[in-house]
């Protein structure tokens, strides 16, 4: 993981590569705040904003473009005309020979709930995407906390409710687990350094972030939290993988996350294979099975029961899967949350008798 600057973007030019810096929602709320200061350039600049524009102005002509769209998805639909008025007055002010990917549109946005710290909120067209991820990292939270359970006890737990309740495992979510999970016994220095970033990004928030909120409300931005982070990088990583067919040739794309988040940053620099293709295919990249650990056998039993669950789902597994229903299994874990019934609907694996019904 390297950060981007004036080289990085002029190689890209010179191998028809075009520079995509997509933008994470703190940058577009730094702005925003600032503009309802009156020390707006003290404070762009305090958020490190200033400095990432220069970088832009100064590369333009090399074929650099910004991308807000996954920030905005982001939002509240309320919340984001606000923001958007603000980075186009930031755009106006700093970056005045700004220009938007050739294939952008402006997308009109619909009034609804402000608040974005929330599943429920969301646009149901969010809530669909991101419903898996924010569903798996709050059943992690709330398994990660059962104190009576051993690594390799959580893990399995949680795989089981993500084959039998939202009847898809993703190897994203799942690995994450894997790693918050695992015992400190015979970790490499690299391999700590892994579990750490991964634990203060997916189990944590960042210092002051949960001030005025009760325990489980704690949870619930975690985990909607990570699951945004997630779904940013989905969208990174597919437009970076991406070509497009131009009358002039073919453009491949080079995309760079901007972000305010230290944690986010660390996870990607500690966890690449979350970003970079040419580490393998959609498996290889994400399964490391560090079965040479000492001291434990939680990282060979536990690739044991991930692979035996993968392979019993591979011909069972619905590949239509309806959105809809992990939507609402997200809004079940949640309101179990928030009633203080998660701990024992996990422990007993609730979801496996017929007598125990969401409200």
């Amino acid at each position: 993981m390297i950060n981007l600057d004036r080289d990085a973007i002029r190689e890209n030019h010179r191998n028809g590569r075009q520079t995509n810096i997509m933008f994470d929602t703190n940058i577009l709320i730094a702005i925003e705040s600032a503009y309802k200061t009156g020390q707006r350039h003290q404070e762009l600049k305090n958020a490190g904003v200033l400095e990432l524009a220069r970088l832009i102005e100064k590369t333009s002509r090399y074929g650099v473009f910004i991308s807000p769209a996954a920030a905005y998805q982001e939002l509240p639909p309320a919340r984001r005309g606000d923001v958007e008025a603000a980075f186009d007055r930031f755009l106006a002010d700093y970056l005045p020979n700004f220009r938007e990917d050739p294939n952008s549109m402006k997308v009109p946005y619909a009034g609804g709930k402000m608040d974005p710290e929330h599943f429920s909120a969301l646009s149901l067209e969010r809530q669909k995407a991101i419903s898996c991820s924010y569903a798996s990292l709050l059943a992690m939270n709330v398994i990660h906390r059962l104190e009576a359970l051993n690594g390799l006890e959580k893990f399995a737990l949680y795989i089981d409710y993500c084959a039998e309740v939202l009847d898809l495992i993703s190897l994203k979510e799942l690995t994450i687990a894997r790693y918050v999970f695992a015992p400190e016994n015979g970790l490499t220095d690299q391999l700590r350094t892994r579990k750490v970033a991964i634990t203060n990004n997916f189990v944590k928030l960042k210092k002051g972030g949960g001030k005025g909120l009760t325990p489980d409300k704690v949870l619930e931005r975690i985990a909607l939290n990570g699951a945004n982070d997630l779904k940013l990088i989905a969208a990174a990583d597919i437009v970076n993988n991406s070509r497009e067919q131009f009358n002039f040739g073919i453009i491949e794309h080079d995309v760079w996350i901007a972000t305010s988040d230290d944690k986010l940053y660390e996870f990607c620099c500690a966890c690449p294979g979350y970003m970079r293709r040419e580490r393998g295919g959609p498996l290889a990249r994400y399964v490391e099975t560090h079965t040479d650990i000492k001291g434990t056998r939680y990282w060979r039993d536990s690739i044991e029961i991930q692979q035996r669950r993968l392979e019993e789902r591979y011909f069972a597994v619905d590949r239509e899967r309806e959105m809809d229903s992990i939507v609402q299994s997200a809004f079940d874990i949640e309101a179990d949350l928030l009633n203080g019934k998660a701990d024992d609907y996990f422990r007993l694996r609730s979801w496996r008798s017929p007598r125990v019904m969401h409200n």
